[in-house]
Order: C-alpha cells, then sequence, then structure tokens
C-alpha cells in the first residue's frame, strides 16, 4: 500500500532501522487487520496469521527470541480467534 512505501521510505531515511521496508509492511498490514476486525471480516483472522508469522521470522532473524515466541503465541491466539469467529458462524441461524 501507499502507507507502507512512505512509511518505509521515512523509516529507511531517517532511522537507523535495521529492516524498514519490512518493518513498514507489517505496520500497514497490521493497521489493515486491525480495521477489518473491527469490522468483523473473516479474513483479518487470516491476516493477523500471516503478519504474525512474519513477525515471529524477523524476530528470530534479529535474536530476540522471547519477542519470537510472543509473537508465536499470537499466531495461535488469531488461528483460536479464527476457529472460534467460523464456529459462531456455522451455529447462528440464518439472518432473516
Amino acid at each position: 500500500s501507499a502507507a507502507a512505501l512512505a512509511l518505509g521510505y521515512a523509516m529507511h531515511r531517517y532511522t537507523d532501522a535495521s529492516l524498514p521496508w519490512l518493518d513498514a509492511a507489517l505496520t500497514a498490514f497490521s493497521l489493515v487487520a486491525q480495521w477489518w476486525q473491527a469490522r468483523r471480516h473473516a479474513a483479518a483472522w487470516w491476516l493477523w496469521i500471516a503478519v504474525d508469522v512474519i513477525y515471529v521470522g524477523e524476530y528470530v532473524y534479529k535474536s530476540l527470541p522471547i519477542t519470537a515466541v510472543l509473537y508465536a503465541g499470537f499466531v495461535v491466539l488469531a488461528a483460536i480467534g479464527l476457529r472460534t469467529w467460523r464456529d459462531d458462524r456455522a451455529s447462528s441461524p440464518a439472518p432473516v
């Protein structure tokens, strides 16, 4: 997205971030996931899972194992959320 590119450029140009483009993209996708979550889109769960899996890899790469484990926990929570959301939708009566 344009926001990710703008943020990535700013982080690359004005900070010493080690992975500015990846950080910017993950930030932008996290904001989209939060927006979707607030609007109850099922795809939000999949986006959270994807973003958090990439964050795990990023933190392993940066030698931040505790943070990587935290984000692995977020992957598990998002998977549980997806399953619960699907089960609730399947058991809800169809709107009239």
